[in-house]
């Protein structure tokens, strides 16, 4: 008898020691998440941190998932500790995550497509030209959006370093008749009649400047205002990108991945409030010369939920993918930078049926696309 009440009394203390350890994870997942879930609607200015902590979101997020799997399995009745924040966080999860399936469209429908593309100066950052030819260029002819976005695109020319060819440029003008530039590295090809539009934005030379390009089109009789935009980096040079594989592999010592934490810390924190002023620019620009149709596209270099697209949801932009998508999205594929930080955001008289990905790795971005019908609302 004495055994058996030991053994209860033993029982109940390993019963209360693992309720008390989920507990205390919960909670800390708990509040990690819904923290890095709102941490976007801070203004960096202030908070410069705040987007570092919204960076972390899919990380709590993973963890959260896991701890509720772990928590029903072994304690339910504790459940609604990590439910409860999951819930209060459900518009960043779905932003991040969407679980929309495929769109009908009417066989009568005026749709177009769309391409956003961070090229990389055409370069292939693999150094693969297979074929003897660019494959980016390649890449944008075979898929043949109507209308195509660039950012770090400067010029079209012959160049034996990039594999562009004669032929390669020949089959673009013939595809895409018309084709501009705007502030040095942003550029658009376009089926549709498209101009640029001269808005006075100064590009600065400082390195990971933000750059705005803005074309006027006209698109199945509307004339669309396009942003082609690159807000500031993270100014990231390869050593950087390196440490951060490191980081995330958790190579190193304690001390050397501390010091690795701080540094790729502080250029997040710097980049914020100037991509905070480079977004409130563009809203400037927006107001004097959008006009009631508008699309915002290209390299935000800002994770979904950031105060840059919050301030765009504040001038009655939607973003594409959080309303047509399925699961996350990545949009950079280098150094174990895994994000989305490309995005195309729209307004006026149009709807996003589709937004796919591109899986070409010529460029550190993936090519993100989206296709528009065209509305009467």
């Amino acid at each position: 008898m004495r055994a058996k009440i030991k053994e209860q009394a033993s029982t109940s203390v390993i019963h209360r020691i693992i309720t008390a350890a989920l507990t205390a994870v919960n909670l800390v997942v708990g509040c990690g998440l819904a923290a890095s879930a709102y941490a976007g609607a801070i203004n960096p200015i202030a908070h410069p941190t705040a987007p570092v902590v919204a960076m972390t979101f899919p990380i709590w997020l993973a963890a959260a998932v896991i701890m509720l799997v772990i928590t029903i399995a072994v304690r339910i009745k504790i459940s609604p500790i990590i439910v409860l924040p999951m819930i209060a966080s459900l518009p960043s999860i779905l932003d991040y995550c969407p679980l929309h399936l495929p769109q009908k469209v009417a066989d009568d429908a005026e749709t177009f497509t769309l391409m956003s593309y961070n090229v990389l100066g055409l370069q292939d950052q693999n150094k693969q030209y297979y074929g003897d030819v660019n494959p980016t260029i390649s890449y944008i002819l075979k898929e043949d959006p109507d209308i195509v976005c660039l950012q770090e695109m400067r010029t079209l020319h012959t160049s034996q370093s990039i594999h562009l060819t004669a032929s390669q440029i020949d089959s673009l003008h013939c595809q895409y008749p018309y084709v501009f530039y705007s502030n040095e590295s942003q550029a658009i090809f376009s089926k549709f009649p498209v101009e640029p539009v001269q808005t006075g934005y100064v590009h600065s030379k400082e390195p990971g400047a933000a750059n705005i390009g803005c074309f006027r089109a006209e698109i199945k009789g509307r004339k669309v205002t396009i942003f082609d935009i690159h807000l500031q980096s993270f100014s990231l040079v390869s050593e950087d990108r390196e440490m951060f594989a490191k980081l995330t592999h958790l190579k190193g010592s304690e001390h050397e991945i501390s010091q690795m934490k701080s540094h790729l810390i502080n250029k997040i924190r710097i980049a914020g409030p100037i991509r905070t002023t480079d977004t409130e620019e563009l809203i400037k620009y927006i107001k004097k010369y959008g006009g009631p149709n508008v699309i915002v596209c290209g390299d935000f270099n800002d994770v979904p939920g950031s105060y840059p697209l919050r301030l765009l949801a504040g001038e009655h932009f939607k973003e594409v993918y959080p309303e047509v998508g399925f699961g996350p999205m990545i949009t950079y594929n280098s150094g174990g930078f895994y994000f989305r930080i490309d995005h195309i955001l729209y307004r006026g008289d149009m709807r996003p049926i589709s937004m796919k990905r591109g899986d070409i790795k010529s460029s550190d971005h993936y090519p993100v696309t989206a296709t528009f019908e065209m509305t009467n609302q």
